[in-house]
């Protein structure tokens, strides 16, 4: 294991040139350490977290309604990337330098990158969706799995498109400041690798961004105008119990926005610095380090959050036999469940009473005896 950091070596070197890709961390090996260890720490989390929704959403199909279906996606690309690129950074900046070469270093820097464009993408989407719902709540029914799953598979068709650009010439991946890890060429003034670090900057992170707080600021104002008009005794597109029920989807899509805001927004504001600074100035290291780190351990926040406030697998962690039981009850008549169409009653609610009195019979019997 690498303890002394304080080696000078030629940074000169050509990318060609095996040795570029096994410099030594410029910075203290007992801070990246540690910072290492948490990001393998992550990565366990996140296999942890993502496998858990991934299995729920495989083994019930009544989970798989339309918003669920892009929450779907992002666990398995995140539950791909904590098994295959997370460790990659963790283990390297363990031994303070990286252990990959070339190779690993495009693999770790295509899927960091492909599972940062498509969570921004794929929670837009979300967002989208139930706007869409709050405006025109008449024609929910067209917000149906099938589509939402073609919209879900374009959205990670242009992230990855997006993320091979610099395998194709535009851009390129190549070693972070603090050598243990991977992303694209922030430090390269020319023309190719500014234009594309911008594109990046503007469509990955501010577009989506303003997406992501338009969308729920308006499905907020519209939820909180029909609760007034309900105090006032005025009929509204929606039912108290759809607005209640909208509510909680609202306030778990804000909290995994929010996870993937608070843990991306450093490392935009970094990369930005670190694009665009005049030509004398240089980010620390260890700025972007951290914020890359801080970046990758998404994968465990956003589903971690999700989980929490998410009604349906708080109650799957109460009591599966229940859920498999609802499960058909919830697929009859038609074989697909939708539960935010307008036409149809809250069986959502239906699923939390038989789980609430499921739980309230077994304790009854434990008491009796």
């Amino acid at each position: 294991m690498l303890n002394n950091n304080s080696k000078v070596v030629n940074n000169y070197l050509s990318p060609d040139n095996p040795l570029f890709w096994s410099r030594p961390t410029p910075l203290n090996c007992n801070t990246v350490r540690p910072i290492g260890m948490c990001l393998c720490l992550a990565a366990f989390i996140g296999i942890i977290l993502n496998g858990a929704l991934v299995y729920s959403f495989a083994r019930y199909k009544f989970l798989r309604t339309p918003p669920n279906i892009f929450i779907m996606f992002i666990s398995v690309i995140g539950l791909v990337t904590s098994c295959s690129t997370i460790p990659l950074a963790g283990s390297s900046s363990i031994y303070c330098y990286w252990l990959f070469n070339r190779g690993g270093c495009q693999f770790e820097g295509v899927m960091a990158s492909l599972y940062g464009c498509s969570s921004s993408y794929l929670l837009c989407a979300v967002s989208l969706s139930r706007c869409y719902i709050i405006v025109r709540p008449f024609h929910a029914k067209a917000i149906t799995v099938p589509k939402c799953i073609i919209i879900a598979s374009v959205a990670i068709t242009v992230a990855f498109i997006l993320t091979m650009m610099p395998i194709l010439g535009w851009n390129e991946y190549t070693l972070e400041g603090a050598l243990t890890s991977c992303c694209i060429n922030w430090y390269d003034r020319r023309l190719s690798f500014v234009s594309y670090n911008f594109f990046l900057f503007a469509f990955v992170y501010c577009l989506p961004l303003i997406i992501l707080i338009t969308t729920n600021t308006r499905i907020y104002l519209g939820l909180k105008e029909m609760r007034n008009k309900l105090a006032q005794g005025v009929k509204t597109e929606l039912s108290q119990k759809r607005i209640e029920m909208e509510g909680r989807i609202l306030k778990s899509i804000i909290m995994t926005v929010l996870g993937f805001v608070i843990t991306w927004t450093p490392y935009a504001i970094v990369f930005f610095i670190a694009v665009f600074r005049v030509p004398d100035a240089a980010v620390p290291p260890m700025a972007t380090f951290i914020c890359a780190c801080f970046a990758k351990s998404s994968v465990m926040w956003i589903p971690m959050l999700y989980i929490s406030t998410s009604t349906y697998f708080r109650l799957s962690f109460v009591d599966m036999n229940c859920m498999d039981k609802q499960g058909p009850m919830s697929s009859a008549s038609t074989g697909t469940y939708n539960p935010y169409a307008l036409p149809r009653k809250n069986e959502g609610a239906q699923t939390i009473s038989v789980i609430q009195a499921s739980k309230e019979k077994r304790c009854s019997t434990i008491n009796k005896q």
